[in-house]
């Protein structure tokens, strides 16, 4: 049996696609969603709103904070704690507290922090005001309470001038202003001149100190003989005629020969020591 085929028509080949077209051939095969795919974004909600009051917060605080700090500075400088509101003194022994106070020209309508800014000028304008004292510096308690620290020079006496008693330094100088009555606790200079006051000084200082604390006067009783002559009157009732340029080492013996005399009297240490008793008109002058 003999069977018969008939010839397949071949299909025909289609012509090869240019670049172009293959590019869009590729670009229909790919899905849509796929091709414009957006990226998702993971959005938490409450840390949003915690950074949106945290920039809000940033935002006030910027604002009010300015604010505040003025009206807390005007606040201040229209209350009185910005003005001088307490003075003290500490460390004088000899001025008065208030004589300290009134040298500093300070007032109670002065601003705390002109005070701060000048207490150098303020504590210098004491210095130069007052002689007696060596230094002086400006510290704040509080808000508006000053405290004046002080030191003074040592006070080695009186000057008798002109019915007054002057206050004498250990620096030589005598204090204009004098006063009617003297402290009892130091001696009082008469006669000596301006050149032969710190010469005392000098001498003073090379006495012991019970000695120096015993002598009530010290005059330059200067005798046609000794030129160099002076008398100390003593706080205990004696008196002391001695040359002042060997006073410094017989006076060590004064103790000695108080202790061995029975009765008030002078103790001549010009040359040599003795004693001799006052006598009646001297006696009444001494007491």
């Amino acid at each position: 049996m003999i069977t018969l085929a008939w010839p397949r028509k071949k299909k025909p080949q289609p012509d090869p696609l240019t670049p172009w077209q293959q590019y869009q051939a590729r670009q229909q095969q790919t899905p849509r969603h796929d091709r414009r795919q957006k990226p998702k974004l993971n959005v938490d909600l409450p840390k949003v709103q915690n950074l949106r009051r945290r920039k809000l917060v940033r935002n006030l605080t910027l604002i009010l904070l300015p604010l505040l700090i003025l009206l807390g500075v005007f606040g201040y400088f229209a209350s009185p704690l910005s003005k001088v509101g307490l003075v003290s003194v500490q460390g004088v022994r000899t001025v008065p507290d208030q004589q300290v106070i009134n040298a500093t020209k300070l007032s109670d309508d002065d601003l705390m922090l002109s005070v701060i800014l000048h207490k150098k000028a303020i504590a210098q304008r004491v210095q130069d005001s007052l002689p007696e004292i060596k230094q002086a510096s400006l510290t704040f308690t509080g808000l508006n309470h000053i405290v004046i620290k002080t030191s003074e020079y040592e006070t080695i006496g009186y000057v008798y001038q002109k019915h007054t008693y002057h206050k004498f330094l250990i620096t030589g100088k005598v204090l204009k202003n004098g006063t009617q009555t003297p402290v009892d606790t130091y001696p009082v200079f008469s006669g000596f001149t301006a050149k032969e006051l710190p010469q005392m000084i000098s001498l003073l200082q090379q006495f012991p100190k019970a000695i120096q604390r015993d002598i009530s006067e010290i005059d330059a009783s200067r005798s046609d003989a000794n030129p160099y002559q002076i008398s100390m009157n003593m706080n205990d009732g004696y008196r002391v005629i001695a040359d002042s340029r060997t006073i410094a080492n017989k006076i060590k013996y004064y103790p000695a020969i108080v202790s061995q005399v029975k009765k008030k009297g002078v103790i001549d240490l010009e040359v040599g020591a003795f004693w001799q008793a006052y006598s009646s008109a001297e006696k009444s002058s001494n007491d």
